[in-house]
Parts: structure tokens; C-alpha cells; sequence
């Protein structure tokens, strides 16, 4: 459902008369898009939840970036009901990108309890990260969460001494659960 989150804005009941023909017509998955990225968390998790509440299918998400919210908004359609979710590796993607799956899958699997991919899998997203960086000839973001070089990198001396100590205290999962390092 293309512009889908500012199309209920203007107007609830046409965006979900539209949903349900869809249904009707033998859709089994309704893709829910913020194709502008300006939707906020708060509004995709209460839309998605009152689709999720009318309608007896399964539900997507599909969010744009542009006001920096693509990952957050996937996670909060799924907290809503969602079960389907379109990203993009890094987050590549028209003007600011998708949700980038380096995020979301290991949001969803290691903070939220789903599995999206078997675990056994899961630490291969740095090298998956990286290898699509290469093969579209970008330099990879160090500081992306999950994958970067410096995502569980610490310099300060308390941060240090207490990694050493206790890695919970600055790290919020173990870093190889992800493939990656400190």
C-alpha cells in the first residue's frame, strides 16, 4: 500500500476501505508503506495496530528513511502486529535508504524474540554487511550499530576498564553474536 501512512493520515476511512478490497480480492499480505520516511514510531505502531485489529491478514512494513526513523518504524509496526518486513542491507535505498536489516533482523531476533534468520546465521551479517558495501563500491560506515568497526570499540578509560571488567556495562549484546569484534 504505496504512501500508505500519509494516505490514513488524509483520510482512515478510504485507506482501510482500500486495505480490505485487497483482502477481498484474495491478498494474504498487506504491505504497509511510509514511502515519504516522515512517519514517526508512535503513529506507524498505532496505525499498524488498528489495521492489525480490522483485518484478518497478515501485515507489512515497508519504511523509507528520510526522517531517520526507517529502523524504529519497522520495529514498532511489528510491535503492533506486523509480520512482514522490507529492508535493505545497509539500508541502501532511494534518497536516505530503507530500514536497513543490519539493524532490524538483530533487533528483532536478539531484543524482541523473533527469529528471522536460523541462529547459527546471525553472525554472518557483519561479513554480509561489508561484502554489499564492496560489491557497490561504498565505504562502509564504521559507526552503523550492530555491523560497524566501531560499534563495540571503546577509547575512553573508564569505558575501557570497564568493558574489561564487565562487557554489559557499554556493550548491549556480545559482539560475535553478530560476527562482529571489539
Amino acid at each position: 500500500a504505496e504512501h500508505f501512512f500519509d494516505g490514513y493520515a488524509d483520510n482512515p476511512e478510504y485507506a482501510l476501505r482500500t486495505l480490505r478490497a485487497a483482502t477481498e480480492a484474495g491478498a494474504d499480505t498487506l504491505v504497509l508503506c511510509d514511502t515519504n520516511g516522515g512517519s514517526l514510531p508512535h503513529t506507524v505502531h498505532e496505525v499498524t495496530a488498528t489495521i492489525h485489529e480490522e483485518l484478518d491478514t497478515t501485515l507489512g512494513v515497508h519504511a523509507h528513511n528520510d526522517g531517520g526513523c526507517a529502523v524504529a518504524n519497522s520495529l514498532a509496526a511489528v510491535r503492533a502486529g506486523a509480520r512482514h518486513v522490507q529492508g535493505t542491507i545497509n539500508g541502501l535505498g532511494e534518497r536516505c535508504g530503507n530500514a536497513d536489516l543490519c539493524a532490524v533482523i538483530p533487533d528483532l531476533q536478539l531484543k524482541m524474540n523473533f527469529e528471522c534468520v536460523p541462529p547459527d546465521q546471525l553472525d554472518a551479517l557483519v561479513d554480509l554487511s561489508r561484502f554489499t558495501n564492496e560489491v557497490a563500491n561504498l565505504d562502509p560506515d564504521d559507526g552503523a550499530p550492530y555491523v560497524g568497526r566501531s560499534a563495540f570499540t571503546h577509547k575512553g578509560g573508564v569505558h575501557v576498564s570497564a568493558v574489561m571488567k564487565e562487557p554489559s556495562t557499554y556493550e548491549h549484546i556480545e559482539p560475535d553474536a553478530v560476527g562482529n569484534r571489539r
